[in-house]
């Protein structure tokens, strides 16, 4: 798609583990670009950032960059603000993932992220992360120290496995153990 290069979207709601299928590309030798770390990068660039505090208030900020934590209690229990925030940023950082594919080496490169779908990121390929409500609240709940309570809103306020079925071009059911991607590569690969 970039120069030559394919493109592959790895996709899913909050805890389903797109990072543990990131990790086990990395460990094949594929690069990934990690669509959530960028953000964290690119909402705390000038341009960014004084769209968003034009927005929502300087009450986001903790310091000089966003207090991402404070945006998400308010976007998470309000979609009309989460789609604003995502208008406002996926542009920044969709331009700033684009930078990054153009310095990969590989002739294959993936991009992890939970809204390409929603955002417009154009891959060549979609590959959907779905697991179990109840691994996905408890992965949620220990990775961000938050409440059963709060997890629950957060995938409320998030796509349904149907979304993904319907749009990625695999699917992977990430519950815990092993995951198999060897047929999915194969086809990538192809």
């Amino acid at each position: 798609m970039t120069q030559n290069k394919k493109v592959v979207g790895i996709t899913g709601a909050s805890g389903v583990g797109k990072s543990h299928i990131s990790q086990k590309l990395r460990d094949l030798g594929y690069e990934v670009i990690d669509a959530d770390k960028t953000a964290h990068e690119s909402i705390n660039k000038s341009a960014c950032k004084e769209e968003l505090c034009e927005y929502f208030g300087k009450e986001i900020l903790n310091g000089e960059n966003i207090d991402r934590k404070k945006l998400g209690k308010i976007v998470f229990q309000n979609p009309e603000k989460l789609e604003k925030l995502n208008e406002i940023t996926h542009k920044y950082i969709l331009s700033d993932i684009a930078d990054q594919i153009k310095k990969t080496k590989g002739k294959t490169v993936f991009v992890d992220g939970a809204v390409l779908i929603e955002s417009g990121m154009k891959c060549d390929i979609m590959i959907g992360v779905l697991a179990d409500k109840k691994i996905r609240i408890e992965r949620i709940v220990s990775r961000d120290r938050i409440t059963e309570e709060s997890a629950q809103k957060r995938i409320l306020a998030q796509q349904d496995d149907g979304f993904y079925r319907k749009n990625c071009d695999f699917v992977i059911i990430n519950n815990g153990g092993d995951v198999d991607l060897s047929a999915i590569l194969t086809r990538i690969e192809e």
